[in-house]
Formats: C-alpha cells, structure tokens, sequence
C-alpha cells in the first residue's frame, strides 16, 4: 500500500468515526428532548381540566360515602334503641300485670291467716286444710319473687317498708319500734307492692306535778 493510499484511508477512518460520534450525539439529544417532552406531557396531564373534575367528583364520592357510613351508623343505634325500648316495656307490662295479680290475691291470703289464727288449738280436718292451702299459697307467691315482710315488736320502724297505723305511748319498748304487727307487707322482685301496717311505740309523755 503507498502512502498516500494510507493517508486516505485514515481520513476515511476519521470521517466514519466523527460521523458516528454525531449521530450518538444527535441520538442522545433527541431521546433527551423526548423524555422532556413525555414529562411535559405527564405534567400537562395532571393538571388537565378533566382530571380536576375528576379529583372532584372523588372528593365529593369520598364526602358522600362518609355520611352513608354516619347514617348507617345512627340506624344501627336507633334501631337498638327501639329494641331495648320494646323489651323495656314488655317486661314492664308484665311487671305491672304480675304486680296487679299479686296485690288482688294479697286479700285472699289475709283471710287465709286470719282463719288459721281463729282455729289454733283445733284439730280438725278444716285446719289442716287450711295451713296446706297457705303453704302452697306461699309457695306460688315466693316462685314469683314476692317476699314476706313481717316486723316483729321491738324492731325498728323503717318507714320505706312499714306503714304506722297509729302511735301509741309505751315504757315497756323503746320509742320508734314496731309495737304490734297489724298486716303483712310484702315485696315483688324488690318493688314495694304493700307495706306491713303496724303500730309504732312512742316514749310516756312525762307528767308535771
């Protein structure tokens, strides 16, 4: 090969390797300007009036949803209301229609008591008769939660339970005690349907000389 065929060959070397540069470079440049313009176009995107509306509606849906879930929420508790307030009047309608049925038989077992007190001492068949119609009556009333109250003389008169008929002067107990048991009281499920009467002492008025 001569020299000037050498030469040539390297300027054509030269050419070919500058033009590749250029295109790299060109190449370069335009995938630069391509990213910008996809961001641009990204960015355009996120502030295009059609998003906006979008992001609007959202919130509104978001707002909506909120107060679905605040008005299921109050029905749900409402509802429990309702129903806790049925169950409460049921059982109070039951209450009150045990509570009457049980003040209408009270007198029926007064006179029971009151008869067995006149034939102590008797033995006959209408005694016995009696003192089993009393315990089955008992029975009844305690297995529907009805307690007996039954002061005896010298307890304390408690004015929650017992009913003072009258008040009468006495030495013999000390003022503010149960002098004589006139009737029983008696108690539904903790509820005061009658109080016991009875008699209440009261402290000797003192003389003047």
């Amino acid at each position: 090969m001569s020299k000037n065929e050498s030469s040539k060959k390297t300027t054509w070397e030269k050419l070919n390797t500058e033009a590749a540069q250029e295109t790299t470079e060109q190449e370069s440049a335009t995938k630069e300007e391509n990213n910008t313009q996809k961001a641009d176009a990204s960015t355009q995107k996120l502030t295009h009036p059609a998003y906006e509306a979008l992001e609007e509606q959202l919130a509104k849906t978001e707002a909506q949803l909120e107060q679905h879930k605040s008005t299921l929420i109050y029905q749900r508790a409402e509802m429990e209301n309702i129903k806790r307030r049925s169950q409460q009047d049921i059982e109070k309608a039951h209450k009150f229609s045990l509570e009457k049925f049980i003040r209408d038989l009270l007198p029926v077992k007064d006179n029971l008591e009151r008869a067995l007190e006149l034939t102590q001492g008797t033995n006959n068949d209408t005694l016995k008769g009696i003192e089993l119609t009393l315990q089955a009556f008992q029975k009844v009333l305690e297995s529907n939660g009805v307690k007996t109250i039954a002061p005896a003389a010298g307890d304390a008169f408690d004015p929650d339970y017992h009913q003072a008929m009258s008040i009468q002067e006495t030495s013999e107990q000390k003022p503010d005690t149960i002098l004589l048991n006139l009737q029983k009281g008696y108690l539904l499920q903790e509820r005061l349907i009658r109080p016991a009467a009875v008699i209440v002492a009261k402290a000797p008025t003192e003389k003047n000389s």
